[in-house]
C-alpha cells in the first residue's frame, strides 16, 4: 500500500513539475516585459523612440505566442494594447490606434472569462471615438461590453457611452453587433484589404494621385489604349469603402478624372484618365500604407532645365554608382559645379516646416516640440527668401496642421517650384550630440544618416532599407546633383554664420538619406536639420528668435551661394 502512494505521488509530480515550470516561465517574461514597460514610462526621451516601444510590445506579445493557455496571455494581450495606446498618443498614427483596438479585442473574444475581457473592450471602444473617430464601431465594443459581461466591473460605464452614442445604432447593427468588429482580426498580409481614400494633386505638367489603404496590397501598373492616355493600378484582393463613388470628378491640370471598378481576378482597377503622359512611377510607402502614383507630362517646374542626371560622371557605366562612390561614408561629398546654360532664373520656391498637427516629431528634455521650432525658422525663412530674391515663396503649412510627407513635395511639384527646402530639428540618443547637418535624397551609406531618415519617415531601419529599392526605379527623374550642390552651399554657410555668433557650432556636413519628404520632388530638394533639440542648449537656441533669424539668414545666403553658381540669378 505505501509503495502504491509511492509511485501516485511519483506520477503526479511527473505530471505537475512541468506544468509548474511552464507556469514560473510565463510569470518571469511577463514579468521582465512588464518592467521594460515600466522603464519606458520612467523616460519622456526613450518614449520618442519607436523601436523602444516595439521592444516592450514584442515582450508582451511574446506572452500572448508562448504561453497561449496561461493566465499571463490575456494579461499579456491587454497591456501590448495599452502600449500601442500610448504609442499613439505620441505618434498619433492610426495604425497605432487600431493596433491597440486589435489586442484588446482579441483579448475579448479569446479569453472571455478572463477579468480584463470586459476592461478590453470598453478601452477599444474609447480608441474607436476618441482617436478613430468610428462612432459606430465605439456603439459595438460598448454594446459588446454591457450584453456580454454585465457583472464585470466596466458594465455601467459601458451602458453609460453605448447610450450616449445610441444615434449610432441603427449604423452598427448593419456591421453587426453580436459579432466582435472585424478589427479584433489579426490581418493576413494576403487577405482582403480595403481603399479608404483618394488624394491627388495635379497641374498643367504633373499628377500625384494617393490611394490610401487598411494594409499592404500588391498591386501592378500599366497603360491603357484609347483616344486619350490612361493609367491604370490594380490593387489585388482589395475593397472599396463605400463612401468612395466609382467614379470621381478629378478634372484638373493633366488629371482629368479617376475611375474604379472590379477584375475578373478579384482586383480593384484604378483608373486614371489623362490629358498627356511622358512617365509613371508608382511605388508603396507604410505606416500609413498607400500607393503613391506619380505622372508627369514634361519636364516639370518653371524652369525648364533638362534632367540634371546628364551632369554626373560615369563610372564602369554605371551613374549611381559613381556618385555613391564619390560619397564618403563620414564626410561631407565635394560637390563638382558644373557650367548651367544661362538663361534660367529663380521664380518660386517651397519652404517645408517639418512636421506639425498630430504629427509633433521629435521633442527636446525640456517639452520644446520639432513642429514649433520648424514652423518658426520656416516663417522667418519664407519672408527673408522673398526679400532677398522677390521671388514667390510658399509655404507648406503656415500653421500647425498635419500634412503627409507625401503631400510636401506634391505641393512643391504642382507649383512648379525652382527649389524645395524642408526644414528640421536633429534628435539623437546621446544628449551630448549637437551640431548642423543637410541631406538630399539619396541612398545613404551611413548607419546614422540611415537612423535620421528612420526618425524623420516615422519608419523603421528596415523600412528604410526598403525605401532604397524605391529610389532605383525614380532615380533617372531626380535631382540629385543639383541637390547635393545646394546642400553644400547651405551647410557651408549656416555652419560659417552660425559659428561666428554661437559657441560649438559641430559641422556634420553635407549627408544622402532616403527621406520620404523629398521623394517624388522634380527639383533640387534638401532637408535641413539646424540643430540638435535632443541636446539641452541646442533646444534651448531652436527656441531663441536670434538663433532662428540668424539661421534663416544662413539658408539664404546659402540660396543665394547655389543661385549664382547655377545662373539662377544675375551675378553682379
Amino acid at each position: 500500500m505505501l509503495l502504491s502512494r509511492k509511485y501516485l505521488v511519483f506520477f503526479l509530480l511527473l505530471i505537475m513539475v512541468p506544468s509548474l515550470l511552464v507556469a514560473a516561465d510565463a510569470e518571469q517574461t511577463y514579468t521582465a516585459a512588464r518592467e521594460r514597460y515600466e522603464q519606458l514610462l520612467n523616460s519622456g526621451r526613450k518614449q520618442l523612440y519607436r523601436e523602444n516601444w516595439e521592444k516592450v510590445i514584442q515582450g508582451f506579445n511574446d506572452v500572448v505566442q508562448r504561453f497561449p493557455q496561461h493566465a499571463r496571455a490575456a494579461d499579456g494581450l491587454y497591456m501590448a494594447g495599452k502600449a500601442y495606446g500610448r504609442l499613439y498618443d505620441i505618434s498619433r498614427r492610426k495604425s497605432d490606434a487600431k493596433e491597440a483596438v486589435r489586442h484588446f479585442e482579441r483579448l475579448a473574444e479569446t479569453y472571455p472569462g478572463n477579468p480584463l475581457a470586459d476592461d478590453a473592450l470598453v478601452l477599444a471602444g474609447e480608441i474607436y471615438e476618441n482617436s478613430l473617430g468610428e462612432k459606430e464601431k465605439a456603439y459595438l465594443a460598448y454594446h459588446a461590453a454591457a450584453e456580454r459581461f454585465p457583472d464585470g466591473d466596466m458594465s455601467a460605464r459601458a451602458r453609460i457611452r453605448r447610450q450616449d452614442l445610441k444615434q449610432y445604432a441603427s449604423i452598427a447593427s448593419r456591421i453587426g453587433v453580436a459579432a466582435p468588429s472585424a478589427a479584433s482580426k489579426k490581418p493576413v498580409p494576403q487577405g482582403p484589404r480595403v481603399l479608404n481614400n483618394i488624394r491627388y494633386w495635379a497641374s498643367p505638367t504633373y499628377t500625384r494621385v494617393v490611394l490610401e489603404l487598411d494594409g499592404p496590397a500588391e498591386f501592378s501598373h500599366g497603360t491603357l489604349k484609347g483616344s486619350s492616355p490612361r493609367v491604370f493600378v490594380d490593387l489585388k484582393k482589395t475593397g472599396l469603402n463605400g463612401e468612395i463613388g466609382t467614379s470621381i470628378n478629378a478634372k484638373e491640370g493633366i488629371l482629368q478624372g479617376i475611375r474604379l471598378g472590379r477584375q475578373p481576378n478579384e482586383a480593384l482597377r484604378v483608373v486614371l484618365d489623362l490629358e498627356q503622359l511622358r512617365d509613371t512611377k508608382v511605388f508603396q510607402l507604410e505606416d500609413p500604407h498607400r500607393v503613391v502614383i506619380d505622372i508627369a507630362a514634361r519636364e516639370a517646374g518653371l524652369s525648364a532645365r533638362e534632367p540634371e542626371l546628364r551632369t554626373l560622371p560615369v563610372s564602369s557605366g554605371d551613374a549611381i554608382a559613381s556618385v555613391l562612390e564619390k560619397t564618403p561614408l563620414d564626410t561631407p561629398p565635394k560637390v563638382q559645379i558644373p557650367a548651367v546654360a544661362p538663361g534660367t532664373s529663380l521664380r518660386r520656391i517651397v519652404v517645408d516646416p517639418g512636421h506639425g498637427g498630430k504629427d509633433p516629431g521629435a521633442i527636446g528634455p525640456g517639452g520644446t516640440m520639432e513642429k514649433d521650432v520648424t514652423l518658426a525658422i520656416a516663417k522667418i525663412l519664407a519672408k527673408k527668401l522673398r526679400e532677398q530674391f522677390g521671388c514667390e515663396v510658399m509655404l507648406t503649412r503656415d500653421k500647425d496642421v498635419y500634412l503627409p510627407l507625401e503631400e510636401r513635395t506634391a505641393i512643391a511639384n504642382r507649383v512648379g517650384a525652382d527649389l524645395f527646402i524642408s526644414v528640421h530639428a536633429n534628435a539623437s540618443l546621446n544628449r551630448s550630440v549637437r551640431g548642423i547637418e543637410t541631406y538630399y535624397l539619396n541612398f545613404s551609406k551611413n548607419d546614422k544618416a540611415a537612423a535620421v531618415a528612420a526618425r524623420e519617415n516615422g519608419t523603421s531601419l528596415k523600412q528604410v532599407g526598403d525605401l532604397e529599392m524605391i529610389l532605383f526605379d525614380l532615380m533617372a527623374n531626380s535631382k540629385i546633383n543639383e541637390s547635393s550642390r545646394l546642400a553644400a552651399a547651405i551647410q557651408k554657410k549656416l555652419v560659417g554664420n552660425l559659428g561666428r555668433h554661437f559657441s560649438r557650432i559641430s559641422d556634420h556636413g553635407v549627408k544622402q538619406g532616403p527621406f520620404y519628404v523629398l521623394l517624388g520632388a522634380t527639383m533640387p530638394s534638401v532637408l535641413v536639420e539646424a540643430a540638435f533639440i535632443s541636446n539641452h542648449d541646442e533646444e534651448k537656441r531652436l527656441k531663441d528668435k536670434d538663433f532662428q533669424e540668424k539661421a534663416a539668414h544662413a539658408i539664404v545666403q546659402g540660396v543665394e551661394d547655389y543661385a549664382r553658381a547655377s545662373r539662377m540669378i544675375a551675378i553682379n
